[in-house]
């Protein structure tokens, strides 16, 4: 568990600069505001990681994490309940979406598809079908990172961050794009050396600030839960083949 923690406190040591240089101000709310991403942030990685750290925690028999996306979820749920300074729609927690950009979403999730498809068939091996792969795929991974990255930590970002004249994309989404890619592709290893794997980070920032942006856009997590999903399923779909 100390690695997993440490590991989490070098990710937020790399966005510290951004978010430093980016902050609206310096005042006591935003800073009271900045520690809560913070602990969030941390308590996430930590709920995720439990019943990978302890056994007696992993309560399904399974090669997939569901009891720790379970834990993640049911931490996210409980610091909306108990953090009420934002309402849901802060954190694009709701269904409702902005009409105007609907079309533009949906075709945004249409080409993001297509791309990982193209990724699936001609990146990683093949494998046999299974059905549990797809069905945490389709549900467990998407859920639990679209409420933690682009729900609760999007939202509380964009209270405490301005946005930049020459940039579309707010610095909130580039600050958590970058959390989601180093979640994935920068770690500390048993020997607590950090290890950089280049083709996860890129990917999953990538796919971090595109789903920022429809999040932000359409002010809800919907299209980007969807995209999440359906992307991880067919992925894994056409290595089935």
């Amino acid at each position: 568990m100390i690695k997993t923690i440490a590991e989490h406190l070098i990710h937020l040591l790399v966005v510290l600069p951004i978010i430093i240089w980016a902050l609206k101000k310096r005042s006591v709310n935003n800073i009271k505001v900045l520690i809560a991403f913070s602990v969030f942030f941390l308590i996430n990685g930590i709920l995720v990681h439990l019943p990978l750290e302890f056994e007696n925690l992993n309560i399904f028999t399974s090669q997939w994490n569901w009891a720790g996306k379970a834990f993640g979820i049911i931490g996210s749920i409980i610091f909306v309940l108990f953090y009420k300074k934002f309402s849901l729609k802060d954190y694009y927690l709701t269904t409702k979406q902005d009409k105007g950009f609907l079309k533009t979403g949906i075709l945004v999730v249409v080409v993001v598809l297509i791309f990982q498809s193209a990724l699936g068939f001609f990146t990683g091996s093949s494998k046999p079908w299974d059905l549990e792969t797809i069905l945490y795929q389709l549900t467990m991974p998407g859920i639990e990172e679209e409420i933690a990255y682009r729900g609760i930590m999007l939202g509380l970002l964009v209270q405490v961050l301005k946005p930049q004249r020459w940039s579309f994309i707010h610095p909130a989404i580039v600050v958590t794009a970058l959390l989601f890619g180093m979640a994935h592709g920068l770690v500390l290893n048993e020997s607590f050396r950090l290890s950089f794997r280049m083709f996860p980070f890129f990917n999953t920032m990538l796919l971090g600030l595109v789903w920022g942006w429809i999040t932000m856009k359409s002010g809800s997590i919907i299209l980007a839960l969807i995209s999440h999903n359906l992307g991880n399923v067919v992925q894994n779909l056409i290595r089935m083949r």
